[in-house]
């Protein structure tokens, strides 16, 4: 399913696959902060797309991952973007790229914000720290709500030159 967000000015394309509640909310969560490795084997197996043929038609130079604070990894939290990301990359032999965007702020939880808090929570959290001119960027995430964080990573990488940033989520959820 294709998510479009008003937001979205510098992220030319999102996909996503299931609605945000229930079972695959369950899902997440527990991934997130039990034991992210009993999601992750499975997780691909539920999604409906050929990476490596979306990575062909749209020309994907690198696969990223929604990037963490550091304070995250030090936390129970698991950075389930990062091993979505590296899985994918791996299962397809894609070129998968951890560090080229950085998360420099530390940035209050998105859930427990209003939207316009969550738009400028989320003001200048992320640093480019790579190389994207010219290059096709597919940025992969758990979830997607508002799109703000998506559009955020998608400024900074567009600014750095990117040609064109695309996402795919595993679960979108609707404000």
């Amino acid at each position: 399913r294709e998510v479009k967000h008003t937001c979205f000015k510098n992220l030319d394309s999102c996909i996503s696959f299931y609605y945000y509640k229930d079972i695959v909310r369950d899902s997440i969560l527990y991934a997130k902060y039990k034991n992210c490795s009993r999601f992750i084997d499975g997780f691909e197996k539920l999604i409906d797309m050929d990476f490596v043929k979306v990575c062909k038609e749209n020309h994907i130079d690198e696969i990223i991952s929604m990037p963490a604070h550091k304070s995250k990894f030090y936390t129970k939290e698991y950075d389930l973007p990062q091993q979505m990301a590296r899985h994918i990359a791996k299962s397809n032999g894609l070129s998968y790229n951890k560090n080229v965007i950085l998360k420099v702020k530390k940035t209050e939880n998105q859930h427990s914000l209003s939207l316009a808090q969550r738009k400028s929570n989320l003001k200048n959290a992320f640093e480019l720290n790579g190389e994207v001119k010219g290059k096709n960027i597919l940025i992969i995430d758990d979830i997607i709500s508002t799109g703000y964080s998506l559009e955020e990573v998608a400024g900074c990488l567009k600014k750095g030159g990117a040609s064109m940033v695309m996402a795919v989520t595993f679960a979108y959820n609707k404000l």
